[in-house]
């Protein structure tokens, strides 16, 4: 489970909070989307394979309005990477079948790859159809 306490793994936690802070929490701010129903799954932690990815994108997506991806393919300005077979029927699915007939929102970071001289373009998540690049 993410846990924003860690700071080593917390950044996708702490962008989920900008998404869906509740309001008047008493704590600090109020997410953009602050009625939404956010799930944390800790992803990156294990091997990265297009079946784990698949399977994290579909999770509860009946329950789950927005899946904020704070992760992506290296920034080095060499490679592209894209979301598998697997992986890409789920985005699609999610859009189109997920939160009841709804679709799920997937937003998706562009990433730091500027210092590399790399482009977002080169992003296959991030120029998905099915996703909002930030």
């Amino acid at each position: 489970m993410p846990n924003g306490k860690d700071w080593i793994n917390a950044h996708g936690t702490r962008c989920a909070g900008e998404i869906g802070a509740q309001a008047n929490n008493n704590i600090c701010g109020v997410g953009v989307a602050y009625n939404s129903k956010i799930g944390g799954i800790k992803l990156l932690s294990i091997e990265m394979n297009d079946s784990f990815e698949a399977k994290a994108l579909s999770f509860q997506n009946n329950y789950i309005d927005i899946y904020s991806n704070s992760w992506g393919p290296k920034d080095d300005g060499k490679s592209y990477g894209k979301p598998g077979e697997l992986s890409e029927e789920a985005l699609k699915r999610g859009v189109t079948y997920g939160r009841n007939g709804k679709g799920c929102i997937y937003v998706w970071a562009t990433g730091n790859g500027g210092l590399m001289d790399d482009d977002c373009n080169c992003d296959g998540y991030v120029t998905s159809i099915y996703t909002i690049s930030i």
